[in-house]
Parts: C-alpha cells; structure tokens; sequence
C-alpha cells in the first residue's frame, strides 16, 4: 500500500510541473520585471539662425518676412534703375506702409547730402493697372499695383493733390511709373508743394538722381 501511495505522489507531482507555468525568479517571489524603456525619438535638429540684411541695407519686419531696403545715387531712369537692383538680387523696392515710406524718403535724403542736397526724386517700384489710364479711372490707392513680389497692400501710398495725374507726352507717353519726392531738410517742401516722402506718377524715361532696391535676405 505504501508502495502505490508512493507511485500517486510521483503521478501528481509529474502533472502539477508539466501543466503549470514557468515563473522567473522575480515572478516567483513576488516582484514584477521592469518593462525595457522605449526608444527616445531622435532630438529635432535646430533651426537655421535667422538671416539678416547685409551692412547698409535698411530691415524692414514686415508680416510676409523680412526685406532689406537700400537707396543708391545716380542719374538714372526706370529700365536701368530696375536692372541696377537685378545685378544686386534686388528689385524697385515698393512700400509696405507709411513708416516704410518715411524711413526710404529720409534715408534719401541723407545720401542726397553727401551730393549737396537740394530738391530730389527716388524712383521705386510701381505700375500703373492698365484700366486706369486716366486720373479719374481708379480710385487713388488701387491706380497703381506694386510688382515686386514681396510688398503687399495700399498702406504705402501717399498721393498728394491731384496725383497720380496721369499726364500724357507725346514722345514720352503716360506717366506709368512711381517717384518719391524728397525735401533738402525738415520744415521743407519737395518739390511743387508737395510734402517730404510724398510720391508722383512719373515717366518710364525720366532721369532723376536716386532709386531704392529691395530684397530679401541673403
């Protein structure tokens, strides 16, 4: 009898190790395993610093980023102004809101010092719409469109008087352009009455001493 008792333990003993699972050393007294940590996603690379205008260019924040003005000396008309700004990656510069205007019209002034000053133009970005060929075609503010792919809006136009005129030459054509007028000094006027900063339609071929390039940075 104690023989087949024997022989029932060994039985179950067999059963109970077959059928059951097998437990790690942690498990069997009671502590769970830690799980692996997941991999750390790689670190995001830094963004590139932010680009600046060059030296002696004027920064301008505007909300579509930032442009780079500079006003340069020279008798200069339209076509040859704006292959100037080309050969500086620069385009006629146009005016995103009066403190753009202020700031491009004082700094011409400034350098129109250095060649004893007087009453001066700048030529800047600027056409006139095709639909509005006469003064009275358009309302002031949308006669004209900048096209320098980077100026937006009507908040850089200052029309004084009866400008923009839409005056008609033979030989010349009609005044299509955009200049800024320039006073010698503070407490002055530009040129017929008009005050510092303001601008006026002008010709494709008239010569005047400045023009204004505007660019993004580099």
């Amino acid at each position: 009898m104690n023989f087949l008792l024997l022989l029932s333990l060994i039985g179950i003993t067999v059963a109970v190790y077959s059928g059951g699972r097998h437990f790690s050393s942690s498990e069997e007294y009671g502590r769970p395993s830690r799980p692996r940590p997941p991999n750390r996603p790689p670190s995001r690379p830094r963004p590139p610093p932010a680009r600046g205008c060059e030296s002696g260019w004027m920064t301008f924040n505007r909300p579509q980023g930032t442009w780079c003005v500079k006003v340069f000396w020279g008798p200069i008309i339209w076509n040859a102004a704006q292959n100037a700004c080309g050969a500086l990656g620069a385009k006629l510069t146009g005016l995103q809101d009066a403190n753009e205007r202020m700031q491009v019209a004082n700094a011409g002034r400034a350098l129109s010092l250095q060649y004893g000053g007087g009453l001066q133009e700048i030529i800047i970005d600027g056409i006139r719409r095709p639909e509005c060929p006469r003064r009275n075609s358009c309302p002031k503010l949308t006669t004209f469109q900048w096209t320098d792919g980077h100026t937006t809006g009507t908040d850089g136009f200052y029309w004084p008087g009866q400008e923009p005129n839409a005056m008609f030459t033979p030989g010349r054509g009609l005044q299509s352009v955009i200049i800024m007028h320039i006073s010698p000094r503070d407490g002055m006027i530009a040129r017929y009455g008009y005050p510092h900063g303001s601008l006026d339609d002008a010709y494709f071929n008239g010569n005047h001493n400045m023009h204004a390039c505007g660019k993004r940075p580099s």
